[in-house]
């Protein structure tokens, strides 16, 4: 069971990173859109969406409470710089979405488009590298106490895995917004050609993903196994694509994503906070939270999940839903 609840906990991450690479594609893509109209356009494609997608990251900080109190408290103190960073991206993507309407004027819409896109890329590259840091394994201190240094994220590993997770939220919000735009608009044509182009890249990025992490791993072979199934993926939601298959296209295009706590899970096994050096590798022995807590997580928690992901899935039939005469307006 102790590992059931750390995979669900995997699994809700890898969720959330899947549903919001449509949304930190979309805003990476919006000085890209053309006119004001055009802009207006591509926000509303994912303001219905976005606070749904964020349901996943929260229940995954609340599961890891609950489940894995011990690791929550060493993955904080570890990454409390990342975390912080990626937090405030969060509030200001979040913002940006919701404040470019507030107001009138063209200075305020200007400010929000440039905050916009470099909040979804410090996201998309952030969860990228902090997750590549966390396959290759983190840095120790005085007392064996893993932390992130500045260092760990420029390692070729992080880098190339955030440049996987930024080129396919590219590819995921192009296809996204070619499905959702007006068909004869230039907006629309931009994004078809830019995911056209940006596809075959990052099946080359999957590549190195594998071969860098294989080469810096203790198990390089499922590490490369996870890669290659990403890299499968993409090549299937390239076909589906040019097959005019936008839904079907979007599911496989989300491998790089949710491959990435895939890649921390295959390369340490129960090692859940894993050093470079072992000194401060924490088990999932020492993690996992208490029976009487897990028993009742089994009973509350389990069937909100649940809930969870029915909603999401109604959410997106409805809201996702190709409407081009609603787009156009």
């Amino acid at each position: 069971m102790d590992v059931f609840w750390y995979s669900l906990v995997g699994v809700l991450l890898a969720g959330y990173l899947a549903l919001e690479s449509i949304d930190f594609g979309v805003g990476m893509l919006l000085p890209f859109s053309g006119d004001e109209a055009s802009r207006a356009r591509m926000r509303r494609l994912v303001v219905p969406l976005f606070l749904a997608n964020e349901v996943w990251l929260v229940a995954c900080v609340g599961l890891l409470f609950g489940a894995l109190p011990v690791l929550e408290g060493a993955l904080l103190q570890a990454l409390r710089l990342p975390v912080l960073a990626l937090v405030c991206a969060w509030l200001l993507r979040d913002a940006a979405l919701w404040f470019r309407q507030a107001h009138p004027g063209s200075g305020w819409r200007r400010v929000w488009d440039s905050v916009l896109p470099v909040s979804s890329f410090v996201l998309a590259a952030g969860w990228g590298a902090v997750l590549g840091a966390m396959v290759r394994g983190l840095s120790t201190r005085a007392g064996g106490h893993p932390v992130v240094d500045p260092i760990d994220l420029v390692h070729p590993l992080p880098l190339v895995c955030a440049a996987s997770a930024v080129a396919a939220c590219l590819c995921q919000g192009a296809l996204f917004a070619a499905r959702g735009l007006p068909a004869d608009g230039t907006a629309a044509r931009r994004a078809a050609r830019l995911n056209r182009v940006a596809s075959p890249v990052v099946l080359g990025l999957l590549v190195l993903v594998g071969g860098v992490a294989a080469a810096v791993v203790d198990a390089p072979a499922r590490v490369a196994a996870v890669a290659g199934g990403a890299a499968l993926c993409v090549a299937g939601s390239i076909l589906l694509a040019r097959a005019g298959r936008a839904t079907p296209a979007l599911v496989l295009g989300s491998a790089p994503l949710w491959a990435l706590p895939l890649l921390v899970g295959v390369a340490h096994g129960t090692t859940v906070l894993a050093t470079r050096s072992g000194a401060g590798d924490l088990t999932l022995g020492e993690a996992v939270a208490d029976g009487e807590s897990l028993w009742l997580l089994s009973v509350t928690v389990l069937p909100v999940l649940v809930a969870v992901v029915a909603v999401q899935w109604w959410f997106w039939r409805v809201f996702a839903r190709v409407r081009p005469a609603v787009a156009a307006a």
